[in-house]
């Protein structure tokens, strides 16, 4: 293996080469990739943690289900240069209209099924496939999205007490922590990993991007901490980031991140931003619109909650469209205060396939979010 200066020479060495394309663009996860890279210099971590929930024309909040991502998305990131969050605070415009592209980043998930390790990871309910077998695995629930483990280059995390990286809800002042303990192993020797996260939802408004503005979007500047003890002395990593979340949007739209890493007594630190491409799920959709719309559960069967921000007093639409633009179902209604709303759709006897649910009101903004029903 060599001696430790060696080791962190190679390692040095390989961050050099890869950070650049391969940062990370999930603000969640950055430490857990740099820890990954040390274990095995193969692969490269984006874990995406993905947003949801309902606000229009006002306050986003992070509701139940926000950031979990569903089987079957697959979404690309832009990797750029670390630049400067900005101020928080209500009713910002955070302008990123400059960030250089530097590569992409492709991020897919998976049903706990198609890993094949539901027995390890029973408590999972969707996977980030890393290719070539490798999977970080995580929960969502009602009240929170967490990291449940991985098996990823002959190593293997479980998860006693699971990492919360978002608590729902999460609205504009809002703040939450978490701790966790793993057990890691090589299928040789057995080691144990703490953690510690804090997140702060310190700001909403608006984020310019190179393709484009996206209104409605609340940042919360995440720090946190791992020490992996595989080694002596332990390997620390400390993750500072900035994630801006569209409601509606499954994907970070954009973070910033400022990651400092501790091996063998050698500290060495590494910076980036990351921003979702327009083609992301649900992105376009909620560029173009004003209502953040989300669908749980999706896919669905028969039965599918349509969750919404809608100012007081508007009367609405809701529309199931199929992809030809045919209205194939409509529920009409007023809704009376303002905030996250909730409307039951039923789809009971729609042929099977994608379909788009749409949102409109009386002033004329609308919101869209793409359904598969099963």
């Amino acid at each position: 293996m060599g001696t430790p200066l060696e080791h962190m020479e190679q390692q040095l060495g390989w961050e050099r080469r890869n950070s650049r394309p391969n940062v990370h663009s999930h603000p969640f996860t950055n430490l857990q990739a740099y820890e990954h890279n040390h274990m095995k210099q193969r692969y490269a971590t984006s874990l995406v943690l993905v947003t949801s929930c309902l606000s229009a024309m006002a306050q986003p909040t992070l509701g139940a289900g926000a950031v979990t991502p569903i089987p079957g998305e697959q979404v690309t990131f832009v990797v750029s240069e670390y630049s400067a969050p900005g101020s928080g605070g209500p009713s910002q415009i955070w302008d990123f209209a400059s960030l250089p592209s530097v590569g992409t980043n492709t991020v897919s998930y998976v049903s706990l099924a198609q890993t094949g390790l539901g027995g390890t990871f029973p408590n999972a309910t969707v996977a980030q496939d890393e290719t070539g077998g490798d999977y970080i695995f995580f929960r969502g629930s009602a009240t929170g999205f967490e990291e449940d483990g991985f098996a990823v280059g002959g190593f293997t995390g479980t998860c006693s007490d699971r990492l919360t990286y978002v608590s729902y809800p999460l609205n504009y002042n809002n703040n939450f922590t978490d701790n966790s303990t793993c057990s890691v192993t090589d299928g040789t020797t057995t080691w144990a990993r703490t953690s510690s996260i804090t997140g702060n939802a310190d700001g909403w408004g608006t984020v310019v991007l190179p393709w484009g503005s996206v209104s409605n979007v609340l940042r919360v500047h995440f720090l946190k901490n791992m020490v992996d003890n595989q080694y002596n002395p332990a390997s620390v990593y400390d993750n500072d980031t900035y994630g801006w979340y569209k409601p509606g949007v499954h994907a970070p739209i954009l973070s910033v991140d400022r990651t400092t890493v501790s091996i063998f007594g050698f500290s060495f630190a590494d910076s980036s931003a990351t921003y979702a491409d327009a083609s992301a799920i649900g992105l376009e959709e909620a560029a173009r619109h004003d209502i953040g719309v989300d669908l749980m559960p999706n896919p669905a069967i028969d039965q599918v909650e349509v969750i919404y921000g809608l100012g007081s007093g508007h009367a609405l639409n809701i529309d199931v469209l199929d992809l030809t633009g045919k209205v194939v179902r409509t529920v009409a209604r007023r809704t009376f205060g303002a905030g996250v709303q909730r409307e039951s759709l039923d789809i009971i006897g729609l042929p099977a396939g994608a379909y788009l649910v749409r949102v409109t009101d009386d002033t004329g903004a609308t919101g869209m979010k793409r359904l598969v029903k099963l």
